[in-house]
């Protein structure tokens, strides 16, 4: 093989050389850089007081959607007001719902200022509160 061909051969062996190389640090960068996938869900539900005013809880449904925006450690999230089957008042007036990847990720939710600041601007209006943390399987 002459000298000249060796270079035209070259020519079109490097930009597949060079995808080749390319497509695999793309492939090992995204298996090692996945996220994890979100694995933890906190449902919190509120209990008004009675007469706590439409302000207050549109204030609170504000302040909470707020925290999504605010933190990162919050994956997904949605809420709702709670229905009950047979008619009568439900136990709970609004549910949240916060999905997160890890415990600590939830625990970091929960000690976070913004949290905190949260709990204690709302706390006033709320007869009860329950938390259920789960496991998404």
């Amino acid at each position: 093989m002459s000298h000249t061909q060796k270079k035209s051969l070259l020519r079109y062996l490097l930009p597949a050389i060079a995808l080749g190389v390319f497509a695999f640090l793309m492939v090992a960068y995204g298996s090692a850089y996945t996220p994890p996938k979100a694995q933890k869900q906190r449902i919190v539900c509120y209990k008004f007081k009675q007469g706590t005013s439409a302000e207050a809880i549109k204030k609170h449904l504000d302040g909470f959607q707020n925290l999504k925006r605010e933190l990162p450690e919050i994956v997904n999230y949605s809420a709702g007001n709670t229905i009950s089957e047979s008619g009568t008042t439900a136990e709970y007036d609004v549910m949240h719902y916060l999905t997160f990847r890890t415990d600590e990720e939830m625990e970091k939710f929960r000690q976070s200022a913004e949290y905190q600041a949260f709990e204690k601007a709302n706390k006033d209006s709320w007869e009860r509160v329950l938390v259920i943390n789960s496991e998404i399987k």
